[in-house]
C-alpha cells in the first residue's frame, strides 16, 4: 500500500512537472506572438500618425511658400496677399492667421476677413527673432515654437524668408494653434489604447522639448522621427497595458492549471493551444483580402534573406493599380476588391517561384526577386506588362493597368528599407510621367515629385479662372464642374448646383436651345475616337433667372472607365443681346 502511494505520488509529480513544462512553453509562445503582433501594430500606427503630423505641418510650409511667390511676383505689394490669405485660411482650418512681417511691422490676416496692420508681437519675442534671423540667414523654412501668443495661445510659427532681387525683404508667417493641430490624431491614438509623447527641437537645435504627453516618464515601445522646418520631431508611443499580463495570457494560465488537475483533458487542450497559435501566426502573416503575404511578414522575410545572402544580386519593386479610385467610384468597392485579388493572382503566378509577393495596403503591392541581376529583373518585371490585365465583375471583364517602380540590390540599396524606398521613388516617378509603365530607380529621381502629386489635376481644374465642366455622353451626367461655373450659375456650392441642374447637362442648357445644341455637337464631333465642337446656347442662372448667352468649346474623348466623355470650356459671348 505504501509502495503504491509513492508510485502514485511519483506519477502525479511527473505529470504535474511535464504538464507545467509543456503548458509554460505554449503560454510563452502565445505571449511572444501577442507581443510581436502588438509591436507590429504599434509601429504601424505610430508610423501613420507621424506621417499625418508631417503632412499637417507641411501645409504651413506650402502656404508660406505661396505667400513668398506672390510677394516676389508683385514686388512686395501686400494687396494680393490680403486677398488670397482669406481663401487659404478658409481652406486650411488648422491655420489661425497669416502675416507678412517686415522689420517690426506686419500685415496680419485672420478668419472672416479681419485684417490688422501694425507692430507684430513676434517682433518683441526673443525666441522668434532668433529663429527668424537664422531662417533669413540660411534661406530656409523654419517651424518656430511653441510660442505663447495673445490671440492664439500656445502656437507654432511656420516661417519663410522672402527675398526680392537678392535681398531679404520680409518673412511670410503662418500661425498654427498647437491645441488643435494634432488633436484628432492624438484622440485616435488614445482610442487605440496608446499613450504618447510628442517632442521637437528648436530650429538647428538638438535637445527635444516636449509638446504633448500622456506617456509621462514611461519608456516608449515605438519611436518615429522626422525632420521638418529645420527641426527634429519625435513621436513616442506605448500601449496603456504595456508590462501587464494580457487577458488572453491570464486565461491560458487558468486553463493550464485546470489541464494539470484534469489529466484526461491534457491532450485536447494541448492540441487546442497549438491550433490557436497557428491561427494567430497566419492572421499576422497573411493579407485577409488577397491571401498574399502580409507587409509585416514580407519585411521580416526580405530582411532575413538579405542578412543570409549579403551581396547577392536581388531586386525589389512597388506596384499599384492605376486610377484605382475610378474603379471604386464607377463600379463599387466590391469591384475594387476583385481587381486587387486579380492582380494578386497575377503577381503570385509570375513572381511567386522567383521571390516574395505581398500587399502593402490599399492598391499597392511589393515584390522581391531573389538572385536576380538588373537585366534579369527588368526582363522579369516586363512579363507583367506583356499580358492584358482584367478583372471580372457581374459577368463582365474590366481591363485595368498598373505602374511599377523597382530598384536593385546591392547597387541601389544595402538594406530592405533603402531598397524598397527607392523602388517607391521610382514608382512615383512613373505615376507623375503618365502611369501604365515601369521604371528603375535612378539618382535623378526624388521623393519631392511625390509631394508634387498632391497638387493634382483636380486642384487645377477646380480653380481654373474660366468655367469648365465634364459630362458623360451616353446619359448626359455631369461628372465635374469647377468653381467659376458655379459662380456664373449663382450656386453657392457643388451640391446646390447639382440640385439645380439635376446632375444632367440638359438642366444646364436653356430648354429652347438644348436639342439644337446636341444636334450641332454630334454633327461636329462625328464618329471618331476624339472630336471638337463649338456651340452657342443660353444658360439660366439660379437666383436672378438671368439668361446668359454662352460660347462653348467641347472636346470629346473615349475614357476606359466612363466611355465617351466631353470636356467643355464655356464663357459668356460678348454680345448678350441674343
Amino acid at each position: 500500500m505504501r509502495k503504491r502511494f509513492w508510485i502514485q505520488l511519483l506519477v502525479a509529480l511527473l505529470v504535474l512537472a511535464s504538464s507545467t513544462l509543456v503548458i509554460s512553453i505554449i503560454i510563452k509562445k502565445e505571449w511572444d506572438s501577442i507581443n510581436q503582433r502588438h509591436q507590429d501594430q504599434i509601429q504601424l500606427n505610430s508610423r501613420l500618425a507621424a506621417g499625418y503630423f508631417e503632412k499637417k505641418l507641411e501645409i504651413g510650409q506650402f502656404v508660406t511658400e505661396s505667400i513668398e511667390s506672390e510677394a516676389i511676383s508683385t514686388g512686395g505689394d501686400t494687396n494680393l496677399f490680403v486677398k488670397n490669405a482669406g481663401h487659404m485660411l478658409e481652406k486650411y482650418s488648422d491655420i489661425y492667421s497669416l502675416l507678412v512681417l517686415r522689420g517690426k511691422q506686419a500685415v496680419t490676416v485672420y478668419r472672416q476677413g479681419k485684417i490688422r496692420r501694425g507692430r507684430s508681437e513676434f517682433a518683441d519675442n526673443a525666441l522668434a527673432q532668433k529663429a527668424l534671423e537664422y531662417c533669413g540667414r540660411k534661406h530656409v523654412n523654419g517651424i518656430i515654437g511653441p510660442l505663447s501668443t495673445s490671440g492664439a495661445g500656445q502656437c507654432l510659427l511656420v516661417c519663410r524668408p522672402i527675398y526680392i532681387k537678392g535681398k531679404l525683404y520680409a518673412y511670410a508667417l503662418a500661425v498654427i494653434k498647437q491645441k488643435y493641430l494634432f488633436a484628432r490624431t492624438f484622440k485616435e491614438l488614445t482610442k487605440l489604447g496608446y499613450r504618447y509623447r510628442f517632442s521637437k527641437t528648436r530650429i538647428a537645435g538638438k535637445k527635444y522639448n516636449q509638446l504633448v504627453s500622456t506617456l509621462g516618464k514611461r519608456p516608449a515601445q515605438a519611436s518615429m522621427t522626422f525632420k521638418l522646418g529645420e527641426c527634429n520631431w519625435k513621436l513616442e508611443t506605448a500601449r496603456k497595458d504595456a508590462g501587464q499580463i494580457p487577458r488572453d495570457i491570464k486565461a491560458s494560465i487558468f486553463l493550464g492549471t485546470v489541464t494539470v488537475i484534469i489529466n484526461t483533458l491534457l491532450s485536447t487542450l494541448l492540441v487546442s493551444y497549438v491550433e490557436r497559435g497557428k491561427i494567430l501566426v497566419k492572421l499576422v502573416n497573411t493579407d485577409y483580402l488577397t491571401g498574399l503575404m502580409s507587409r509585416q511578414a514580407f519585411d521580416r522575410n526580405v530582411s532575413r534573406y538579405l542578412d543570409q545572402h549579403l551581396g547577392e544580386p536581388a531586386a525589389g519593386a512597388i506596384i499599384d493599380v492605376d486610377d484605382f479610385k475610378y474603379i471604386n467610384d464607377l463600379y463599387g468597392h466590391e469591384a475594387g476588391d476583385e481587381a486587387l485579388r486579380n492582380l494578386a493572382g497575377s503577381l503570385l503566378r509570375i513572381f511567386g517561384k522567383q521571390g516574395l509577393v505581398c500587399r502593402n495596403g490599399g492598391d499597392e503591392f511589393a515584390v522581391f526577386l531573389k538572385k536576380t541581376d538588373p537585366p534579369a529583373a527588368r526582363a522579369a518585371f516586363e512579363k507583367l506588362f506583356d499580358q492584358s490585365l482584367a478583372f471580372s465583375y457581374q459577368g463582365r471583364s474590366h481591363p485595368y493597368t498598373v505602374s511599377l517602380g523597382f530598384a536593385v540590390y546591392p547597387d541601389q540599396g544595402q538594406s530592405r528599407e533603402v531598397l524598397m524606398n527607392k523602388a517607391d521613388v521610382a514608382l512615383y516617378d512613373v505615376k507623375s510621367a503618365g502611369k501604365a509603365a515601369m521604371a528603375v530607380y535612378s539618382p535623378s529621381m526624388s521623393k519631392e515629385g511625390r509631394a508634387q502629386l498632391g497638387f493634382n489635376l483636380r486642384d487645377l481644374a477646380v480653380n481654373l479662372p474660366g468655367a469648365f465642366f465634364i459630362y458623360r455622353h451616353d446619359d448626359g451626367k455631369i461628372l465635374f464642374a469647377n468653381k467659376e461655373l458655379l459662380r456664373i450659375m449663382e450656386c453657392a456650392s457643388e451640391e446646390e448646383f447639382i440640385e439645380y441642374v439635376g446632375r444632367k447637362v440638359k438642366g444646364l442648357i436653356a430648354p429652347e436651345d438644348y436639342d439644337q445644341a446636341v444636334a450641332s455637337c454630334n454633327e461636329q464631333v462625328g464618329d471618331g475616337d476624339e472630336g471638337l465642337a463649338q456651340l452657342d446656347y443660353h444658360v439660366i442662372t439660379k437666383e436672378t433667372r438671368k439668361r446668359i448667352y454662352m460660347h462653348a468649346v467641347a472636346h470629346m474623348v473615349k475614357n476606359p472607365y466612363f466611355g465617351e466623355i466631353y470636356y467643355v470650356i464655356i464663357g459668356p459671348r460678348p454680345d448678350q443681346n441674343k
